[in-house]
């Protein structure tokens, strides 16, 4: 076990970053101590790379088991909040700093493995476990993630591609929203735009631009920031970070679309994902998911609300 205590100077510093300079090591090995939870801050354990450190917090990092071991467990016995679950869908919150799905480079447990992972224990005699997910949340995004566990359930992509589904989050932006409600209609591209940028805003002519529409309205207003509920209509990558940011109003802690300082410490992107709303493929039925904000969230309004 190795432990560290944050200087006055240190503040500030991204945790991926502070760990490879206070423990001596690479970025890519200070990225494996966070996914597979062996960094403890102050007690509490931390997977987000972009944890912004603060003066005098304990940094711990743990003796843990090899990497995939590690994962073995965390998949295998990891908890899972279930908002919803019959045959055919499950859905489930997300926590920020998990991914929805695996990449070529994916060492960590995604939100896949944990749901398959829960239906296993769930169902030890079943031969198989389907388990898939019909839409994508960011990996600093918290909220509702819906999957399907049947060819039935499948079904729902065609909601989400009709952009039938409802679909509501919760976000802090920064600086002051003079209006209380509005509208963007703005087609967005995809590409390597650089320091991780993957998607800006688009002439409707451009090649490969898609038409994006995102409606919002005012929650709560503070000094410097604005909480909304944002409601989109169509689904695209990283639409409501891009959208807000177009308008002048990025949101906290978005350090791809946003300002590289937040007006309060602010761990992840301040997106969640607080309402999902379709009709079920089998029977038609409407249903309708709430998820209020987690812990990290609030914190940032506590923060935000002291500034008064």
């Amino acid at each position: 076990m190795k432990e560290w205590i944050v200087t006055a100077q240190e503040t500030g510093t991204r945790l991926d970053r502070w760990l490879t300079t206070k423990a001596r090591v690479s970025r890519q090995q200070a990225k494996a101590w966070l996914d597979r939870g062996a960094v403890r801050v102050n007690g509490r354990r931390v997977v987000i790379a972009k944890w912004v450190v603060e003066p005098g917090a304990r940094v711990r990092v743990e003796d843990v088991a090899p990497k995939g071991a590690a994962r073995d467990r965390r998949a295998g016995f990891e908890r899972v909040d279930v908002l919803f679950e019959d045959r055919d869908l499950i859905a489930v919150a997300k926590p920020a700093g998990r991914l929805v799905l695996a990449t070529e480079a994916t060492t960590e447990s995604t939100m896949v493995d944990v749901v398959r992972a829960y239906l296993r224990r769930k169902h030890p005699g079943s031969r198989g476990t389907y388990v898939r997910a019909l839409h994508r949340l960011d990996r600093d995004t918290s909220g509702i993630l819906l999957l399907a566990k049947s060819k039935v359930g499948e079904e729902v992509i065609q909601q989400f591609k009709r952009h039938s589904m409802r679909r509501e989050y919760l976000a802090i932006v920064h600086g002051a929203v003079e209006r209380d409600g509005g509208t963007i209609d703005l087609p967005l591209v995809k590409g390597d735009f650089g320091q991780g940028r993957k998607v800006v805003p688009a002439e409707a002519t451009a090649a490969g631009a898609k038409g994006a529409i995102t409606h919002f309205t005012v929650e709560e207003r503070y000094p410097q920031a604005t909480l909304l509920r944002v409601r989109v209509e169509t689904g695209r990558t990283h639409q409501v970070r891009v959208h807000l940011a177009a308008i002048g109003h990025p949101l906290l802690g978005d350090r791809r679309y946003g300002p590289p300082k937040d007006v309060v410490p602010t761990p992840r992107q301040t997106l969640h994902a607080t309402f999902l709303g379709f009709h079920h493929p089998a029977t038609s039925q409407k249903i309708e998911l709430k998820l209020p904000p987690p812990a990290d969230f609030h914190a940032v309004l506590d923060a935000l609300r002291d500034l008064v």
